[in-house]
């Protein structure tokens, strides 16, 4: 009978294909946003000409920009933190505790863990800072 002379166009969709470069544009905008120090927790350390490599065998405690202290990347309270230290300390007579403040920390924070640690009797103490470039 009849045939159709018409022959079928073949088309690409490509709406799936924006699908797929939309997911992945999304992917790798949240996948850039998510930055970490290797310790966890974000630091911007004050620069010293002078500032020179410490022991890792140390008590290091940090504090950030808030007020929040940490230990192994553990945020504690200061009083917790004293009594690890103190621990430690009798374990270790040599013990240093090398406090990491940011450098927007309150001089009050720092004053505070200082005197905590001096009050358990552990007199060393260091504060660290990254190498400023001379």
């Amino acid at each position: 009978m009849f045939k159709t002379t018409l022959k079928k166009k073949s088309s690409i969709n490509i709406i799936p294909m924006i699908d797929v470069i939309f997911f992945l544009l999304v992917f790798f905008m949240l996948f850039t946003t998510f930055r970490t120090t290797p310790e966890g927790i974000e630091m911007q350390l004050p620069k010293a000409v002078t500032a020179t490599e410490q022991n890792t065998q140390n008590f290091i405690v940090q504090i950030d920009s808030e007020g929040n202290y940490y230990y192994e990347d553990q945020s504690l309270a200061l009083n917790q933190i004293i009594s690890e230290a103190e621990l430690a300390n009798n374990e270790n007579n040599n013990l240093t505790i090398v406090i990491s403040a940011d450098k927007n920390t309150r001089y009050e924070n720092v004053v505070s863990l200082m005197d905590g640690m001096r009050n358990v009797g552990i007199t060393r103490l260091a504060l660290a800072a990254d190498k400023e470039d001379s």
